[in-house]
């Protein structure tokens, strides 16, 4: 299935920037919608990463970004009906960033979910997009009336951002036992 993703907004730490995803069949509309606030940007996101408590370090912000809105672009797939293949038209926002999400939404979309999605587009989307107007209705709706609105939670989004931390000397590593030819070789064998 088509679907295009859009958001509204300046930038992604601030106040009501809403990202949006609507696919292109006619006969059946598909549209869910995120919108940030204060208290999840400001005072939750931002903070935990800036005090480095998340994988991504604060000097990169721009790659910091662009994992934020994946991770809400695969909330919103997640809400929908599950779709055996996505073709995705994605609005230009993150210039720069286009592989950092393409590799994210793979990761999320193709691991996580389990659904197929071809090689991510990213062009301007045309105004008469249902992605562009209903990322801007979404914004403008204060009270979160719209059945389009998707809440995630701080722990959701936090799930895919934070340090895996292994106590200190544990290792991940399997220890591997010699060959018995090799013991035999040692002195007092």
């Amino acid at each position: 299935m088509k679907f295009e993703i859009d958001v509204s907004g300046s930038d992604i730490f601030d106040e009501d920037f809403t990202i949006c995803i609507a696919n292109k069949n006619e006969e059946k509309h598909i549209i869910k919608g995120f919108r940030f606030n204060t208290e999840l940007i400001t005072n939750k996101l931002v903070k935990n990463w800036n005090e480095n408590k998340y994988k991504y370090d604060p000097s990169k912000k721009g790659v910091f970004k662009a994992r934020l809105y994946s991770i809400v672009v695969y909330y919103l797939f997640k809400s929908i009906p599950q779709q055996k293949f996505l073709s995705l038209t994605i609005c230009r926002d993150f210039c720069g960033h286009e592989n950092d999400i393409n590799q994210t939404l793979k990761h999320l979309l193709e691991n996580v979910l389990k659904t197929t999605i071809g090689k991510p587009r990213h062009q301007k989307l045309p105004n008469s997009s249902n992605a562009h107007w209903y990322a801007y209705l979404i914004r403008k709706d204060n009270a979160n009336q719209l059945p389009n609105h998707v809440d995630i939670s701080i722990e959701e989004i936090e799930k895919y951002l934070k340090k895996k931390v292994t106590p200190k000397g544990l290792t991940t590593e399997i220890p591997v036992r010699p060959p018995k030819s090799a013991l035999d070789k040692l002195p007092g064998n």
